[in-house]
């Protein structure tokens, strides 16, 4: 009995690996922040200001009312007239970045 079929399925899980490998690892994604990142902010003086879960409504940059769908949560910190927005999860997209960077006079 002839295993004709292995051949097609073979050649196109190859192919799927090559092309992978060629591609590489796309680059609108980076790491989210973690809790070395918090532990690291609150000893520097930051304070936690609000903690943004899922189903949460906020406020972006433009004042546009949005809700916040995201399995981790965002925690905002705050020292002076800077605000820091750590984003959790596994990837962040690089507009969201690790942390977003704003401050108080931009984002109030």
């Amino acid at each position: 009995m002839k295993r004709w079929f292995l051949y097609p399925i073979s050649i196109l899980f190859i192919s799927l690996i090559a092309f992978s490998l060629l591609i590489g690892e796309d680059k609108e994604w980076v790491n989210c922040s973690n809790e070395d990142d918090l532990y690291r902010y609150i000893n520097e003086d930051w304070r936690v200001d609000k903690v943004v879960k899922n189903g949460d409504v906020v406020l972006n940059e433009n004042g546009v009312k949005y809700f916040y769908k995201n399995e981790y949560p965002q925690i905002w910190l705050s020292k002076g007239n800077k605000v820091k927005a750590l984003n959790f999860g596994w990837r962040c997209h690089f507009l969201e970045g690790s942390e977003l960077n704003f401050t108080k006079k931009e984002y109030t």
